[in-house]
């Protein structure tokens, strides 16, 4: 069975369904964005107008990068040593992540000064000014730490299978779940209702650890969700992470498939 063949998890279609809203969400956004600079500048106000449109470019990234990789099987990016084998995001989504992380930071710093100085009036309230000083310094500092990160990192996050347990790195963590510690397997989430192709890790304890967009790792995402499900299962196979046969089996679409 070929990995594009494997078959898809129940929920994810659910999933899809969200980008598509989110996709008409930030749509929304887009146009209020323009409408606002548009605006601003007819009315003279030039720093206001080019603020609105600064915007934009954040949201656009996102969206064209996500619609892209769901419409387009990403490439394998999957390598393997003596402590495992780890699958990183598609080349797409990690350019596009520090593209925006970089751009953040500059923008950022700009409205809030702009804005605690008296020359941006964009937000014309004073709770809508603190408001927006307090969200843009959070999301300053959020982008800071996270381009230091996945600068360190090599990349923006990985997932990585060992015959231990699986570790999920992001920009702003990394976690680990012991095979051990894993009571179940899932393909959605019961606290997270926004995930998209997830694998959901049940603990034992009752919280759970959800590996989001597996297709941002593995063409169509369904290969790692059963590889995941597989080693998890099959603990006398998980040896082959080390040795790249992992790999192989990946690519061969070889799991089990048993949802019972």
């Amino acid at each position: 069975m070929s990995v594009l063949t494997l078959p898809e998890p129940t929920h994810w279609p659910e999933g899809q369904r969200r980008l598509t809203k989110l996709t008409l969400a930030v749509t929304l956004l887009v146009a209020v964005g323009i409408f606002v600079g548009v605006r601003e500048i007819a009315n003279g106000n030039l720093l206001e107008g080019l603020i609105a449109f600064g915007f934009l470019p954040l949201f656009l990234a996102v969206v064209v990068a996500v619609q892209l990789m769901s419409r387009h099987p990403t490439v394998l990016r999957a390598s393997y040593d003596r402590t495992g084998t780890v699958l990183r995001p598609n080349r797409i989504l990690t350019w596009v992540a520090f593209g925006v992380l970089a751009y953040l930071i500059p923008f950022g710093v700009a409205v809030v000064a702009l804005t605690l100085t008296g020359h941006l009036h964009l937000f014309a309230s004073r709770h809508g000014q603190a408001a927006a000083v307090i969200g843009m310094a959070l999301a300053t500092c959020t982008a800071i730490t996270g381009l230091v990160t996945a600068w360190r990192r090599g990349g923006v996050g990985y997932v990585k299978l060992a015959p231990t347990g699986v570790e999920v790195a992001d920009i702003k963590s990394t976690d680990f779940v012991a095979w051990d510690d894993i009571v179940d397997v899932d393909d959605h989430s019961e606290v997270n209702k926004k995930t998209r192709k997830a694998v959901v890790l049940h603990r034992r304890d009752g919280t759970e650890k959800a590996i989001d967009g597996c297709d941002f790792y593995a063409p169509n995402g369904v290969g790692l969700y059963w590889m995941v499900r597989h080693y998890w299962r099959h603990a006398d196979d998980r040896p082959e992470l080390t040795d790249g046969r992992a790999m192989v089996r990946l690519g061969d679409g070889r799991f089990d498939t048993d949802m019972t």
